[in-house]
């Protein structure tokens, strides 16, 4: 065999080289033959990937924007969102071998990175912002109960090197919707992003409960925990005053889910097939008496599992306080609808599960009020 000429040294330096050369010269479509790969199907979507990217439709729809920002961050920005010391996400993870001082750390939250980019908008006169971010959250330590790709997982039996949730957030800041004659703009406030949240989950098909809750970067008593499918998925509320201080805005309402939460809470590509029935429902409201802290997601639970199958939905639509229930009390008014697949309802049956959801009531310290 002729030796190798000194300029193709670095070219033919294994076996694996010398065999592509004799083919090259010699002719791979003569003397090669080949067959196309068999795939059972085509390529598609993964259910994760098809669950992210309808997140992301909905919050367009919703009016919000998308945005891509850097999942690296600086040092202080944990101090900035005041982040107490034992509080997983202010130790965020630094990178070996960063690209600067304001770029060495790993996010821990999606918050700092829509603020930042809120302020860069405002400050050239944009008269409002709403925001929106699929991305991870980077965590030294943690795990996400609905757990798969969107949960932080990784593929192979090496366990990930830190936590990585997939996360998506969202930020308003001045009004969401535009003065009319009819209405003064309105600025973005707790209850409007409650309706964003509410109309994401929605379009999942997910249940979404929130109950009170405190976040350090949150105005206290605007804040809650947003829980999707029995599952605590993150938060929502009110920026707290002084990082809107600090970010140079006059105020702002966010919120952050997991994906992960969300798409184990969604039926979508798990669903069955339920026949339409053309029994009548029967329709019934009722008074629930109950202390001040019971959430309204504690009530309805007590009264869905005193209902039983045959209660199909229970909605709260009223809240009342006053001198007739008592100091330190609530009363919550919920509409709900019993009917069953085969047959027409009997009073016997209703006011059966009605005593046994006045037996489940009591289980959390609630009366019906008469």
């Amino acid at each position: 065999m002729a030796e190798v000429p000194a300029h193709r040294y670095y070219d033919v330096s294994r076996e694996a080289d010398l065999i592509e050369e004799v083919g090259r010269i010699h002719g791979y479509d003569e003397h090669l033959p080949a067959t196309l790969p068999q795939a059972p199907e085509g390529g598609r979507l993964s259910r994760e990937q098809a669950l992210r990217r309808r997140a992301e439709d909905v919050m367009r729809d919703l009016g919000f924007d998308g945005i891509v920002s850097l999942s690296l961050t600086d040092p202080e920005m944990p101090t900035r969102l005041r982040l107490p010391v034992g509080d997983v996400r202010a130790a965020p993870i630094r990178v070996s071998n960063p690209l600067s001082l304001d770029h060495s750390e790993l996010r821990t939250t999606l918050l700092a990175s829509l603020l930042d980019a809120a302020r860069y908008n405002l400050a050239r006169s944009a008269n409002r912002v709403a925001l929106a971010e699929t991305g991870r959250a980077y965590l030294s330590q943690g795990s996400s109960p609905a757990g798969g790709v969107l949960g932080g997982d990784f593929a192979g039996e090496r366990p990930a090197p830190v936590f990585e949730p997939q996360c998506i957030g969202a930020l308003a800041a001045g009004p969401l919707t535009p003065p009319s004659w009819g209405a003064e703009a309105r600025e973005a406030d707790f209850f409007a992003m409650k309706g964003v949240l509410e109309a994401l989950a929605g379009h999942f098909g997910a249940e979404l409960e929130l109950e009170p809750d405190a976040q350090p970067f949150l105005h206290p008593g605007h804040a809650a925990r947003a829980v999707i499918g029995g599952l605590d998925a993150g938060w929502i509320g009110e920026v707290h005053p002084l990082l809107c201080r600090e970010w140079d805005l006059d105020g702002a309402a966010a919120f952050e889910i997991g994906l992960a939460e969300l798409a184990a809470a969604s039926p979508f590509g798990h669903e069955t097939y339920e026949d339409v029935t053309t029994y009548p429902a029967v329709y019934q409201d009722l008074a629930i008496v109950v202390d001040e802290e019971v959430s309204a997601a504690r009530v309805r639970a007590a009264v869905m599992e005193g209902g039983g199958e045959l209660l199909r939905t229970a909605g709260v639509f009223d809240l009342y306080r006053g001198e007739q229930i008592g100091e330190g009390k609530k009363s919550l008014a919920l509409r709900l609808e019993f009917r069953a697949p085969d047959r027409t309802l009997t009073d016997e049956e209703v006011a059966e599960r009605r005593s046994a959801i006045e037996s489940a009531l009591a289980g959390i310290g609630g009366t019906l009020r008469v």
